[in-house]
């Protein structure tokens, strides 16, 4: 019997879910018509989520093709009059830029809605940029949340929202929100009306200058209007807290007041509880533009206020230029005083310290220092790696041997992906990851710069299909000389396994037919494409020594499937996974398999010798085999997996 999904749950039902999945339960209480994304941790499962129950409900779900796709597709829809959202990471923000800032001059006829999962602590980002700067250069509202509860109803009244301003609006979230859980209470799932009609409005809609000029006064009137909206927003409260708890007493007067947003208003709850500060608490869910009303009555009667926010200073600048506006005497403190730091993810302990260097008080000690010592002494340390088994392993040795065999140096422009992991010891497989299809743009640059060395990029054949054909059509109309190789797993690996326009099935389990690699490399003018199963490493190393000597760009398609999707196949049709074995009458103890590819799957034993052992979880893809000097490594028979199995990324719905 097929398990319910969480997110179909009956109205007025409590029930528990991560905050993904309650902006996903959100959406459908909206009644979305059009959901779209490009995975990205840590938004990836709103959309998987939605998804799954998309043809049952009647609405459309996709996984575009990058993020600025998704979002043209989701203002397509929301300017039809119907209800649509696009979910993704704060990185895919800085693509949606174009389009964003021009449809808010146009503004939209439906709700549209873009679910932004900010990365403060950088655990999946490359950097730590702040969303609410792009509400401020587009001129669309900007809500937080700070629990699962509040974003489920904050996305369906975003929807609204949106509506009665005719503007984008951003719900920003972060990891905490993403992937904590939650106990939630539904309410009704509204059914999608898809009966979306584009009403022709060329001096709305058709942005040439002469057009878009009158527009730009409708849209200051838009923010200005949702700022006077912010004021009586439910979700921003003012709380007092005295002696450690809050009361409901508004009498109560404190000198002292804090703002704060999103996951940082439970850690002030939290500090205030313990340290029994005095303080008037300013919980803000609207952070652009600010409820200018709200603020500035709650800063006329401190003397001192503390804006805790992650990420920059965005509502500490909005609140000191809004103070010295109204001409309020009040001290306005947070990372410009350097009480609150200026990045990374805050906590209790970091607000704490605040209130330790204003007040005196202590926190940290008395209820966190146990799990610190239990995180630094007890929780091992490891470095990210490539899995046991993975093909871009296999494609890195062989591209590394390559250049070493030519003895010219070289570099290799990486990208973004799962491939990434290759950046560490002893693979060192990549120079460079900037961003999503930088490595063939890059690699063109260095190869244009006068470089008598080797020049290669790698990029996933997601990534390639996201942002590294353009790219590659540059190259090639520029005459770049340059190797490229295209790391074809044939799925979106590195956030889960999602499927892309090669994997020949949609997020709505819909077969699409597959997109051919090699066909679309042909067509950007690319002469010379091969392409070589990745773990066939003789014929890869020669491909790479032969095209680092022809002129202009090449293209070498490296092939395998994912190492988790084969063992997931391989357990789905009950077959047999033949680990490699070593023969310790031949093992010497060289260590050469761990330096040149340091497998997760290898362990090292000194009994009756120093040797090489392999652990449970190889799968035997045999790669260790070509490594050994001395032919001391063997897998028994030739595993099903990665040169025969046909596999399918998720389960196929007709």
């Amino acid at each position: 019997m097929a398990k319910k999904n969480r997110i179909l749950g009956g109205a007025g039902e409590k029930v528990l879910l991560t905050g993904n999945e309650a902006i996903a339960r959100g959406c459908l209480e909206a009644g979305v018509v059009v959901a779209t994304a490009y995975p990205g941790t840590p938004a990836t499962t709103i959309l998987e989520k939605l998804g799954d129950v998309a043809t049952e409900l009647g609405f459309h779900a996709e996984f575009s093709v990058n993020e600025a796709v998704a979002f043209e597709v989701s203002a397509g829809a929301a300017m039809s009059g119907v209800r649509s959202l696009m979910a993704t990471k704060m990185l895919g923000v800085n693509l949606i830029a174009d389009p964003l800032t021009v449809i808010s001059v146009t503004g939209v006829r439906g709700g549209l809605v873009i679910i932004t999962a900010d990365d403060p602590q950088q655990f999946s980002s490359q950097n730590a940029e702040d969303t609410r700067f792009f509400g401020m250069l587009a001129k669309v509202p900007v809500l937080e949340p700070v629990d699962g509860q509040e974003a489920k109803d904050m996305t369906r009244y975003a929807f609204e929202l949106s509506e009665e301003l005719e503007l984008p609006v951003f719900l920003r979230i972060t990891p905490r929100i993403c992937h904590s859980s939650f106990p939630i209470e539904l309410g009704e799932i509204h059914p999608p009306k898809r009966n979306g009609k584009f009403l022709r409005d060329p001096k709305r809609f058709v942005m040439i200058s002469t057009f878009s000029r009158p527009r730009q006064k409708i849209l200051n009137e838009k923010i200005a209007k949702a700022g006077i909206i912010a004021d009586t927003n439910p979700w921003n409260r003012t709380f007092n807290f005295q002696n450690g708890r809050a009361v409901d007493d508004n009498k109560a007067y404190n000198t002292f007041g804090i703002i704060a947003s999103g996951m940082t208003f439970p850690y002030v709850e939290e500090v205030l509880e313990v340290t029994k500060v005095n303080a008037r608490v300013l919980k803000l869910a609207t952070t652009y533009p600010l409820p200018q009303n709200l603020v500035t009555e709650f800063l006329r009667e401190m003397d001192q206020v503390l804006i805790v926010e992650e990420n920059d200073g965005v509502t500490e600048l909005l609140t000191r230029a809004l103070a010295q506006r109204k001409r309020l005497n009040v001290r306005i403190m947070g990372k410009d005083e350097g009480l609150i730091p200026m990045s990374g993810e805050l906590n209790p302990d970091l607000v704490g310290d605040a209130l330790e260097k204003l007040f005196g008080v202590q926190f940290r000690e008395e209820l966190t220092e146990p799990y610190i010592k239990a995180e630094k002494e007890l929780v091992s340390q490891r470095v990210p790696a490539l899995c046991s088994g993975c093909p871009h392993r296999a494609s890195y040795y062989s591209i590394k041997e390559a250049l070493r065999r030519k003895g010219m140096g070289g570099s290799i422009m990486g990208d973004r992906g799962c491939y990434n992991q290759g950046a560490y010891a002893p693979l060192e497989g990549i120079d460079s990851c900037i961003c999503m299809g930088a490595s063939i743009a890059m690699a063109s640059g260095i190869s244009h710069s006068g470089t008598n060395e080797p020049v290669l990029s790698v990029i996933g054949d997601g990534t390639f299909f996201h942002s590294g054909i353009p790219s590659l059509l540059n190259a090639v109309h520029n005459r770049s000389n340059i190797v490229s190789l295209i790391f074809d797993n044939s799925i979106t690996a590195m956030t889960g396994h999602q499927v892309n326009p090669g994997t020949g099935v949609n997020l709505m389990g819909v077969h699409t037919g597959n997109a051919n690699l090699k066909k679309i490399v042909e067509a950007c003018g690319v002469e010379r494409v091969q392409v070589i199963n990745a773990f066939d490493t003789k014929r890869l190393i020669d491909a790479v020594m032969e095209e680092i000597d022809q002129p202009g760009p090449s293209v070498i398609i490296s092939r395998s499937p994912c190492a988790l999707v084969v063992e997931r196949n391989v357990r789905q049709r009950k077959l047999k996974m033949y680990r490699a074995e070593v023969d310790l009458d031949k093992c010497i103890g060289c260590k050469v398999c761990m330096k040149k590819i340091g497998c997760p799957a290898f362990g090292w034993g000194d009994d009756p010798k120093p040797h090489l052992e392999i652990l449970p979880h190889c799968n035997g893809c045999g790669l260790c085999v070509e490594m050994c000097p001395f032919g001391a490594i063997s897998v028994p028979e030739k595993r099903e997996g990665a040169l025969g199995i046909s596999v399918k990324p998720r389960e196929v719905r007709e």
